[in-house]
């Protein structure tokens, strides 16, 4: 069973580098024509919809946060079918909010 991965990646980006990743893991599977360009477009988004909840609304996710996300996956004539049993969220840095940023302090130049 293939698995999607996105590597580190800044969660604000997440969905354009799942995109891109799974164009190139599927190049082939759309060159022989098992699945078309489009298709492959809406099942990613249909999966990057999901993971935005997750982000957001679960994990309180910030957008400069670094994550790395997979997924395993069926392919099929025409579609992508998620194992959403598969998924891995993995956080890996937390950006400090504004208020962190507002006591911290500069190192001296001196």
């Amino acid at each position: 069973m293939p698995t999607l991965r996105s590597g580190l990646v800044i969660a604000g980006a997440y969905a354009d580098k799942l995109r891109r990743a799974a164009f190139a893991q599927l190049k082939s599977a759309i060159k022989e024509g098992t699945i078309k360009a489009n298709e492959v477009a809406y099942y990613v988004a249909q999966l990057n919809k999901v993971l935005y909840r997750i982000f957001v609304d679960e994990l309180k996710i910030d957008k400069g946060d670094v994550v790395r996300v997979s997924i395993d996956y069926d392919l099929e004539p025409g579609k992508i079918i998620w194992k959403f049993d598969t998924l891995k969220i993995c956080l890996l840095y937390t950006s400090p909010s504004p208020r962190d940023l507002s006591t911290a302090r500069m190192p001296s130049s001196a």
